[in-house]
């Protein structure tokens, strides 16, 4: 009898309404985890994909400047990027400089007005 009751107790307790209701909300727990862990999921993948593609152009932005370098490294580079980057002439050679003034970021230095150069006077003087 006391097997019974405790049976009878047990199948009572587990499919009452108390115990249905936690049921549900642990289901809810799982399900909300199971939630995030996919969208934490998409976006490691979505992370991923940008990595892939930024590694991508890192990859060829490095063989595009190997070559520049393998190619500076021959005397003809050399050369031509010594002349390319400052204008430089060899001994002997004649020189024409194209000036650009809308394109070039070199500023003719402008001479100092009377007024600069007594406030910049002051300024020293006064040590500020």
């Amino acid at each position: 009898m006391k097997k019974y009751q405790n049976k009878f107790l047990w199948r009572n307790l587990f499919y009452s309404n108390f115990t249905i209701v936690i049921i549900f909300i642990l289901i809810g727990f799982v399900l909300n985890g199971l939630i995030n862990l996919y969208s934490k999921y998409q976006t490691t993948k979505e992370d991923l994909n940008y990595i892939r593609k930024e590694e991508a152009e890192d990859k060829n932005k490095l063989s595009i400047e190997q070559n520049k370098l393998d190619n500076i490294n021959t005397e003809e580079g050399k050369d031509k990027y010594i002349r390319s980057t400052y204008s430089v002439k060899k001994s002997g050679e004649g020189l024409v400089v194209v000036y650009d003034a809308a394109s070039s970021t070199y500023e003719i230095p402008k001479a100092e007005s009377f007024f600069d150069s007594l406030k910049n006077m002051i300024k020293n003087l006064l040590g500020k």
